[in-house]
């Protein structure tokens, strides 16, 4: 690919590559000691269990600190052959997520744990509870990036920075006007067909 034509990917981890909403959900019925529902219509599905936000992130933070959640190796299926591609076409791949809210350190160990194990290959990695923040911290040119989000609210950050973005509805469950793409491969083939406009 010519170097003029790759773009600068800022992509999501939990919810795009990792099944983060899945395992939380085992997790947390095992910890609370009930079955609970999974409605992947909103993000903070776990509203429905009687949870509160600080409520979700004791939870998560106590899974990350037992390592029972964010350091095993698991990824949704089509996601080590999008990655691949999207390295092979000359893309720069950076990780961005705001997984700080369990606490920077762990939420990195954790991570660079689940790449490593994995054996992906990222460009940067960048905890980030206001995402489009590293656009200055990577010196990046909004024109040049392409972001993939499953949370409605950090696409819209996204595009009010300038950053052409999409909504992943891995579930279908996306009721917004934002853009979208079903999982990761479409957002390779996204890339790539921008890739090709600017050639």
């Amino acid at each position: 690919m010519n170097p003029t034509s790759s773009k600068d990917l800022l992509i999501d981890v939990d919810g795009v590559l990792y099944p983060f909403p899945e395992l939380f959900h085992g997790y947390a019925q095992q910890q609370l000691g009930r079955d609970l529902p999974l409605d992947l219509s909103q993000w903070a599905f776990y509203e429905e269990w009687g949870l509160g936000h600080d409520d979700f992130v004791r939870l998560l933070s106590q899974g990350v600190a037992d390592h029972d959640l964010w350091w095993d190796d698991a990824v949704y299926a089509e996601v080590p052959e999008a990655l691949v591609r999207l390295r092979a076409a000359g893309h720069r791949l950076h990780l961005v997520t705001a997984r700080g809210l369990a606490g920077d350190a762990p939420a990195m160990a954790a991570t660079r744990h689940w790449i490593a194990a994995r054996g992906f290959v990222f460009d940067t990695v960048n905890l980030a509870d206001d995402k489009p923040s590293v656009l200055d911290t990577l010196g990046l040119d909004p024109d040049r990036c392409v972001a993939v989000d499953d949370a409605e609210h950090h696409v819209q950050a996204w595009l009010d920075h300038g950053v052409d973005a999409v909504v992943l509805d891995r579930w279908g469950t996306y009721s917004g006007t934002l853009p979208g793409v079903a999982d990761l491969a479409a957002f390779a083939d996204y890339a790539d067909s921008l890739a090709h406009v600017m050639r």
